[in-house]
This record gives C-alpha cells, structure tokens and sequence, in this order.
C-alpha cells in the first residue's frame, strides 16, 4: 500500500511540474513574440527588435536567451540618443539554425540585417556566447562597425 501511494505521489507531482513547466515556457515564448519582427534576409530569416534613434548598437544575446537579452542590456541607452537593434542569434527564439551556424555566418547574417534595415554602420556589443559572433563582425566587416 504505501508503494502505490508514492508511486500515485509521484505521478500527480510529476504532472503538476509538467504542467507548470510547459505554461510557463508558453507565456515566456509569447512574451518575447510581442515586439520583435522576424525579417528575410539574404542570410535568411532573422528576428529583432529596435528602439530608439541616433546612432546604431547592435545588441548581440548571449545563450539561453534572445534578442530580449540584448534589449534588456541596452535598452538605457535609447535615452541616451542610440538607435538599439537586439537580434536573436541563430537557432534563438525565431532565428532558425542554418546548416553553417559558425561565428563568421553569424557575423555575416548581421550585416544581411543591417542592409535589410539600412543601416550602413553600427557599434556592436555581444555578451557572453554572443561575443564571439560580436568579434568576427568587427574582424569580417571592419567598414560597417563604428
């Protein structure tokens, strides 16, 4: 008897955690839906968010995350007069994984964005996992970073 009542325990627990696990990620996922775009590029489909006016920052997310992060992390500056574009690397939230998730296409993929947006130079700053694709945009495209 007291093997079936944690067996029963168990399952009801279990689906109490699944169930609060999977509503949590679903109003996470629409959170972040609200208030970007996903736009097609060269490079293929890439998902930002903008803010602000002036001179660009493009906000390079770290893992876990998207361009939510990046927004997060520098959204002050749009007081300050800075055009902020936080996008979501490659296989984040709405940008999908191509077959060459590298560093170098990622940094590619930011200048298909910039040129989809018009924008012909910007600073760029990467957290964490982003700083890698942050650093071979500066190395690969010297002329299109401020």
């Amino acid at each position: 008897m007291l093997l079936a009542s944690v067996a029963l325990t168990s399952v009801v627990g279990g689906t109490a955690i699944w169930w609060q696990f999977t509503t949590a990620i679903a109003a996470a996922k629409a959170r972040v839906a609200r208030g970007s775009t996903v736009i097609d590029t060269p490079c293929g489909l890439i998902e930002y968010q903008a803010a602000g006016e002036g001179p660009v920052l493009l906000a390079v997310h770290g893992s876990g995350v998207g361009f939510d992060q990046g927004m997060a992390f520098a959204a002050p500056l749009v007081a300050q007069g800075i055009r902020v574009v936080a996008l979501s690397r490659f296989g984040y939230l709405r940008t999908p994984m191509p077959a060459d998730g590298s560093a170098e296409a990622q940094a590619d993929a930011f200048v298909c964005l910039m040129d989809a947006l018009d924008i012909d130079q910007a600073a760029v700053m990467g957290g964490s996992a982003g700083a890698l694709s942050a650093l071979q945009m500066a190395l690969r495209h010297p002329d299109r970073v401020s």
